[in-house]
């Protein structure tokens, strides 16, 4: 008897109303899937970003759970820099960790925090946060010759600089990457023929932060995308449940917050040696005893409290943490805007989102502008205005948005039940429990995701 075979085919930052919305025809092998299956906004997790997103997808826990809250987290309860994630850092049983204890064969491709590739039974071949030349990026390690040869080139896990390279230079790059990578998914598909394939796409989510006032670039690059997904789903057998996900989509960036420099200003935050120019917030800058809170930024703002006894100069006693938080998340969440209306600000407590908070979340999750602004973590000289045009990483006309996306379908011409029509409530921490469900394979431990009714 043939085993159930599943395909997730992960394009990052896939934006739904650039699917979803898009002219009949202009899309037509995501539309064929939508049409013989299921489709609909997939619920990210909070944050939206890559890291930790795809791994909850992987494990169906949520960041919590996991202990990683971005692509930096705190290591230690210290003032030095973040540490970088990485698949060490993950201690939850993946999907593929599933299958391979069910003596199952899977494929793993791209997926982020998967460096350094692991043993299991099949291959891989680690994400983005691969370093450039580095070895032990691919399992077994025998296999690393074979991805230049079927990608006709060098095999790039991620574009390089893709925040300053030259336009036309990084549009080329994702183009090639996006056709490299799907060149190694099919070359991996037909050595392991698994009953589990995997893989991300990064160029989506690079595209949309480069070019996001360029449409016609980006709906060039999603036709690219959907012939290169039909080209792979051509090749997996027929009974395949295909599934094509995004982590998160992409909404207008308008501009940045200056988190540390709105703490200045409210007297939450204490320098005693403020930059020349406009800078990151460093350690050395910062009069630690007489600070109370401090931020770190990115496409969301991380929010933490010099908390007395757990910081080394800690100067909020704990019996106040609680009350301080409370007035901290009202007055985020009252922060009026450039035109001095509401900026319209999500504030998140971590240990109230999550099952569990392992290691040092940061206290306060903040959505700037419901995400419609990137959190800075620039400190200026004085007393200089909070907002900027921009973000303090580079260009960026993108930020992420909470929905992503979910397209269920046999890979050949079955249908599904109730197909064409349109999903509700989809979550990302639901593909774990039912790719398990799917799979026949046992769940672990518990996450927040459920089995999708509609693939029984």
């Amino acid at each position: 008897m043939n085993r159930p075979r599943a395909a997730v085919i992960g394009l990052d930052c896939l934006e739904p109303s650039l699917v979803f919305g898009s002219p009949a025809g202009s899309l037509p092998h995501l539309q064929a899937l939508m049409a013989r299956g299921r489709w609909g906004s997939l619920a990210s997790t909070i944050p939206p970003i890559t890291v930790p997103a795809w791994m909850c997808m992987a494990t169906g826990q949520d960041p919590g759970q996991l202990g990683i809250y971005g692509f930096r987290n705190r290591a230690e309860a210290a003032y030095g820099p973040l540490a970088t994630a990485s698949a060490e850092w993950v201690h939850a049983p993946r999907l593929w960790d599933a299958a391979t204890a069910a003596g199952l064969t899977s494929v793993v491709l791209g997926w982020p925090l998967t460096y350094p590739a692991a043993p299991l039974k099949g291959a891989m071949v680690s994400g983005p946060l691969t370093p450039p030349g580095a070895e032990g990026g691919v399992w077994p390690p025998s296999l690393a010759p074979r991805l230049n040869r079927w990608a006709g080139g060098e095999y790039l896990f991620d574009v390089k600089d893709f925040r300053t390279a030259p336009r036309r230079e990084l549009y080329a790059q994702l183009t090639t990457m996006a056709r490299r990578r799907f060149a190694v998914a099919r070359g991996l598909y037909g050595l392991y023929r698994p009953e589990l394939f995997m893989m991300v796409e990064m160029s989506p989510d690079r595209l949309q932060h480069a070019f996001w006032e360029q449409p016609g670039l980006v709906a060039a690059h999603y036709r690219l995308l959907d012939s290169l997904v039909g080209e792979l789903v051509a090749a997996l057998p027929p009974e395949t449940l295909v599934l094509v996900v995004s982590d998160h989509g992409a909404r207008t960036l308008e501009g940045g917050l200056a988190l540390n420099q709105w703490l200045r200003r409210q007297g939450y935050l204490v320098l005693k040696n403020p930059p020349e120019r406009p800078a990151p917030l460093a350690p050395e800058m910062v009069d630690w005893p007489r600070t109370r809170v401090w931020a770190d930024g990115g496409y969301y703002g991380r929010v933490y409290l010099n908390l007395a006894g757990r910081e080394p100069q800690g100067a909020v006693p704990p019996d106040q943490a609680e009350a301080l938080l409370a007035r901290l998340g009202q007055e985020l969440e009252a922060m009026a805007g450039p035109d001095g209306q509401s900026l319209g600000n999500r504030v998140f407590r971590p240990r109230d989102i999550y099952r569990a908070t392992r290691g040092l979340p940061p206290e306060l999750i903040l959505y700037p502008g419901g995400l419609g602004w990137r959190a800075l973590a620039t400190v200026w000289p004085g007393d200089e205005p909070v907002f900027t045009p921009g973000n303090d990483s580079g260009p960026d006309g993108a930020n992420h948005a909470q929905e992503g996306v979910v397209i269920a379908a046999p890979a050949g011409e079955g249908r599904l039940p109730r197909a064409g029509q349109e999903l509700e409530g989809a979550r990302l921490y639901d593909l774990f429990p039912s790719l398990c469900a799917w799979l026949e394979l046992p769940q672990a431990t518990p996450g927040p995701g459920s089995v999708w009714a509609w693939l029984q």
